[in-house]
């Protein structure tokens, strides 16, 4: 896979190797100890030192493989104090599953052993709402038509594209940052970057199985949901030192307010740990029923807890209805 062996040379941190749920909640922790006010720069490269970008990898290629439950808990305790380093991570896990599921076992092995020098991956556009972008044959490549555009933390290593051939059959690209231009459309947290007629070699182009999509949005809205949790708890915190200081404000009762984000988070926290469970089997054994368990979860998450990019509640309804008629 020349395109992916031969990335560009710069200066990063040395990424800690990860072994155990302990490590990772710990490298999670190392993360937050930097504060909310820690620069975009600072939150990249303390990903990469943690060692976080490479807990998903699968243990048949040397990774830690850990469970999708603790990779949402370490989201979510980042999301309590850092929520553009979360979003960063919510989108490089999405890529990952996307990787995991598609291509070939050289293409597979060859992404993972740059992740695991701390190359971070970032997922461009809705997984969920179907992509409109096409990739053409381009002398010994491809080209992308158009231009697409990609919110990421300070600046990633690869682009993650969803496209479609002239079969209509939908592909992930990996674009290597670097090797096409990326415009900054919007600078901040995170910056918002336009990509124009990016060139794709032909390894870097992965083939996506049946259930690829399917499973790497469950994951994203998992993730997300884990952001929305951290969140939570960062409000219900706030509100209980308000409360607690006597300066309460607003005409609903102040336990009452305190009581039903309490019973969010309870319920959010339960749905991830259901999904993520329902996720880990299906990764091991993606049997039709075992994918459909996991979508169907993970959209009931979504219609309880609207996300960020949701594509509606009537549609999720009868989406969710749907698995459960042919399920």
């Amino acid at each position: 896979m020349g395109s992916i062996t031969h990335l560009h040379e710069r200066l990063r941190p040395v990424p800690l190797r990860i072994s155990s749920d302990e490590e990772v909640l710990t490298a999670a922790g190392e993360v937050v100890a930097l504060g909310a006010d820690a620069p975009a720069a600072v939150l990249a490269d303390a990903l990469v030192r943690s060692g976080l970008l490479a807990i998903s990898i699968p243990s048949d290629f040397d990774g830690a493989d850990v469970s999708n439950g603790l990779i949402a808990q370490a989201v979510s305790q980042i999301a309590e104090v850092q929520p553009a380093a979360a979003g960063a991570l919510v989108d490089h896990f999405r890529a990952l599953e996307l990787v995991r599921n598609g291509g070939s076992e050289e293409q597979r092995r060859s992404i993972y052993s740059h992740v695991a020098t701390g190359e971070r991956l970032s997922a461009t556009g809705p997984i969920d709402q179907g992509t409109t972008q096409r990739y053409v044959p381009d002398s010994i490549g491809f080209k992308l038509t158009g231009a697409l555009e990609a919110a990421n933390l300070g600046e990633p290593d690869w682009f993650a594209i969803l496209a479609l051939n002239d079969a209509e059959a939908t592909s992930l690209l990996l674009v290597q940052r670097g090797s096409t231009d990326a415009n900054v459309v919007r600078v901040g947290e995170p910056a918002l970057y336009r990509l124009d007629g990016v060139h794709v070699p032909a390894d870097s182009v992965l083939a996506l199985n049946r259930d690829a999509l399917v499973l790497a949005r469950s994951l994203g809205t998992i993730l997300q949901a884990a952001t929305v949790l951290g969140e939570k708890r960062r409000q219900l915190a706030g509100n209980l030192n308000l409360w607690r200081a006597g300066r309460p404000s607003g005409d609903r009762p102040w336990d009452e307010r305190i009581g039903r984000f309490q019973v969010e988070i309870e319920t959010l926290a339960a749905l991830i740990d259901r999904a993520s469970t329902a996720l880990d089997l299906a990764q091991v054994n993606a049997t039709p029923a075992g994918v459909v368990e996991v979508a169907r979860v993970a959209t009931a998450i979504e219609i309880a807890f609207p996300l960020e990019g949701t594509r509606g509640t009537g549609h999720l309804l009868a989406e969710l209805g749907r698995t459960l008629f042919t399920g």
